[in-house]
Order: structure tokens, then C-alpha cells, then sequence
């Protein structure tokens, strides 16, 4: 369950503890005492009331759950896959196992992503990560690059924008410290 949607949940959950609340109080507030039995009943309604929202929500925060888990699980191999590929423009004279190592590690992620993400509108849930591996599906019979340069900055540059893309999706904190010179220095009080 992605951070949004839980957000969602909750805020649902939230309000309808709050209406309940009001609709008690109203009926606390406002119901003459002779038609106390609409109280009563109420009350014995309370723990329904309370019971099924905290199960749904308890629900959304173990699927939340899940998905990170699964999303830590698989996000070592994606690194591997994109530094792999990169690492791959640097090689002189590549050979078909380092290519069938490249290609074999980016199918891989792509259909590890698949298994977390539905696809978007006929794209791919990181569709950086499938351009990249159509990169290197022109060079299945040669191995080689032609421009070997601008190839490295095309496949980093959509490298970068898929972890991005992927980083979003975990739920990480500001570290208490940081480990930037320049930046220590130009926000200490």
C-alpha cells in the first residue's frame, strides 16, 4: 500500500470516529430523557463502531508494511542491475557474458518492479528501467556501443531517474546529523 493511499485511510478512519463522537453527543445533548432507549442503543453499538475502522486501518498499516518489506527485498538487485549497466559503458572489449549478466540483471528488476507496480496507462511502472534495457537490446549481436560516452550519460542519467522515482517510495527519515561540510557550516546556529 503506497504512503498515499494509507494517508487516505486514515483521514477516512479519523473521520468516522469524529462523526460518530458528534452524532453521540448529539443524541447525548439534544435527545429528550424519554427517549433514552436511542442512547442506549447507541452505546451498544460502540464497540462496532470503534472495532471495524481500527481492524481496516490495522489492515492498511500491515499491507504498508508488506509493501516496504517487499520493496527493501528487491531494491539491492535494482541497484545492482543500474550499476551493472553503468559499469558495462566502461568496458573496453565486453563479451557476451558481461552483456548476458547486464541483460539478465535489468529483466530481472523490471519484472521484480512489475510484481510491486501495476503498469501506468500502457507504461511501465519505471519505464527509465526498460529504456535502459532496450539500450541495451540494439547491441544484443555486437556487444559494443557506439558512442560510448553519451551512451554512459543516457543510461546514468535514466539510472538516477529511476531510483528517484523508486526512493519515493520508501518511507525515510531526515537524519538528526548530516555529513555535508558546506552544509553544516552554512546552518549552524
Amino acid at each position: 500500500m503506497r504512503r498515499k493511499d494509507l494517508r487516505l485511510l486514515v483521514f477516512m478512519v479519523v473521520a468516522v470516529y469524529t462523526a460518530a463522537l458528534i452524532f453521540g453527543l448529539i443524541i447525548f445533548i439534544y435527545l429528550p430523557e424519554n427517549q433514552s432507549w436511542v442512547l442506549g442503543n447507541y452505546i451498544t453499538l460502540i464497540p462496532f463502531i470503534v472495532a471495524i475502522p481500527a481492524a481496516i486501518l490495522t489492515s492498511g498499516f500491515q499491507r504498508r508494511s508488506s509493501y516496504i518489506k517487499a520493496l527493501q527485498g528487491i531494491w539491492p538487485k535494482v541497484v545492482k542491475s543500474g550499476r551493472l549497466a553503468i559499469e558495462y559503458t566502461y568496458l573496453k572489449n565486453p563479451d557476451k557474458e558481461d552483456y548476458k549478466q547486464v541483460v539478465l540483471g535489468l529483466s530481472t528488476s523490471i519484472d521484480h518492479l512489475r510484481m510491486l507496480f501495476k503498469n501506468i496507462g500502457g507504461f511501465y511502472p519505471v519505464e527509465s528501467m526498460k529504456t535502459i534495457y532496450e539500450e541495451f537490446d540494439k547491441i544484443r549481436e555486437t556487444y559494443k556501443f557506439e558512442n560510448l560516452e553519451g551512451t554512459r550519460n543516457r543510461i546514468s542519467a535514466l539510472w538516477h531517474q529511476a531510483r528517484d522515482a523508486i526512493l519515493e517510495e520508501f518511507d525515510r527519515v531526515v537524519p538528526t546529523k548530516y555529513d555535508a561540510p558546506d552544509y553544516n557550516k552554512q546552518y549552524e546556529d
